[in-house]
């Protein structure tokens, strides 16, 4: 064992023999032997754990509330018309980007459609739940990757909660969505939504969104939508088809000011964690992760194409190391 990792040490050559060189595994592997002390197992870029606590039969809802100070306040942003949380059982807000009518009329589709307690006040959820504050818990069941500037939304919610309060957040897995096709995002690509103040998803988030999105695991509504495994193991020969028509067209529409609603941000479980370390190191996070559930793609609910992070606001005064390494923990 010592000569093997003499040899990774003096001989460069050897590390292309076994180490994926794309720039996603090179830091998932550094990350893993900083956060565990020891060099990563595998070669390629392997899914994240559930850390601290192990998944054993856990459902989606469960995953989302089940760790949350229920007996407490709290606020659910984007229920529509399946809230995680109900009011006869808990003390929770509904809020959305519009209110009741507003949203029942973009959502026509949908029934159901729950009454809104807060719609959103100057495109800000700091001013929208202020008179609410401190709550105890915040969900947000498949709303990040929509929101254009994630930062800025992260450090609202944690201007609302106490101190120990928890922001329970899902996110779709890029390898199980219509997403398939596109990158995923980084720490920089967020830093420059936070330091541009963005309000809207720019060109480029519409663009990528609309040229790549295809039709993976949709078979609700494309009847030749394709599954996954078969555009992975046919290795170019099965191809998912692209859904929108006029891409640039979009994103010329973005680039005029409009608000698109789009994926702005793409992740699996592994990239989620390195993006938010990367956040973390850069100062601008207020969460530490307190649990974190990758995605179980053999689940019969939206686990199977969804991970879920539970957030813990800190401290002001909390080093952003101490909070870099909680997303390290769960590589791996």
């Amino acid at each position: 064992m010592e000569s093997k990792v003499a040899e990774f040490e003096t001989n460069p050559g050897a590390q292309t023999q076994f180490v994926d060189s794309s720039s996603a595994v090179i830091q998932y592997r550094r990350a893993y032997f900083e956060a565990h002390g020891a060099v990563a197992p595998y070669a390629a870029l392997p899914s994240a754990k559930s850390w601290p606590d192990p998944v054993e039969n856990v459902s989606y809802r469960d995953k989302l509330i089940g760790k949350l100070p229920l007996a407490g306040k709290g606020a659910e942003i984007g229920p529509l018309n399946l809230p995680l949380l109900s009011k006869s059982d808990t003390n929770v807000l509904y809020v959305d980007h519009l209110d009741t009518e507003g949203i029942r009329a973009k959502y026509g589709h949908l029934n159901g459609i729950v009454e809104i307690d807060r719609p959103m006040r100057d495109n800000s959820l700091e001013t929208t739940l202020r008179g609410d504050a401190p709550l105890d818990y915040v969900v947000a069941s498949q709303v990040m990757e929509h929101v254009p500037n994630p930062v800025r939304w992260l450090n609202e919610i944690a201007s609302v909660l106490r101190v120990g309060g928890l922001l329970s957040i899902s996110l779709p897995d890029r390898r199980m969505t219509f997403d398939l096709y596109r990158d995923e995002t980084n720490a920089a690509d967020m830093i420059a939504a936070y330091l541009n103040d963005a309000t809207v998803p720019d060109a480029r988030a519409v663009y990528d969104h609309h040229s790549l999105a295809s039709a993976v695991n949709m078979h609700f509504a494309i009847p030749e939508s394709v599954y996954p495994d078969e555009v992975i193991f046919g290795k170019g020969a099965v191809a998912a088809r692209v859904v929108a028509e006029h891409p640039m067209e979009l994103a010329r529409e973005a680039l005029s000011g409009a608000y698109l609603d789009v994926h702005c941000w793409v992740f699996t479980p592994t990239s989620f964690l390195l993006t938010m370390a990367g956040l973390a190191k850069a100062g601008v996070m207020q969460f530490r992760c307190k649990q974190f559930y990758p995605t179980n793609e053999a689940a019969n609910d939206r686990d199977n194409h969804s991970f879920v992070a539970i957030l813990e606001k800190v401290d002001t005064g909390t080093p952003s190391e101490i909070i870099r390494r909680s997303y390290l923990d769960p590589l791996g």
